[in-house]
């Protein structure tokens, strides 16, 4: 029989997803880019980055932000 974790809150919710993978703050993600935060949110509202908002604060997945660094200039989200 599989657990089901139970959270006694929305917030301890998010704390745990947060946690399944590595998320870099806003001025983190800029700073692996070495762009101003605001290049960085310019692109994270483009929907140039995934994004989360929680507790008023963006997070970034470490993985999207490296993936992107991967892929050859012009090429989005892995195709031609």
């Amino acid at each position: 029989m599989t657990h089901r974790p139970r959270w006694n809150s929305l917030s301890a919710m998010l704390r745990h997803a947060l946690r399944q993978q590595e998320w870099l703050s806003l001025r983190d993600a800029a700073a692996l880019y070495r762009v101003t935060d605001e290049t960085m949110l310019a692109w994270v509202r483009a929907g140039v980055f995934p994004s989360r908002t929680f507790e008023g604060r963006i997070w970034v997945a470490r993985a999207d932000l490296e993936a992107a660094l991967r892929r050859k200039p012009g090429e989005r989200d892995g195709t031609s």
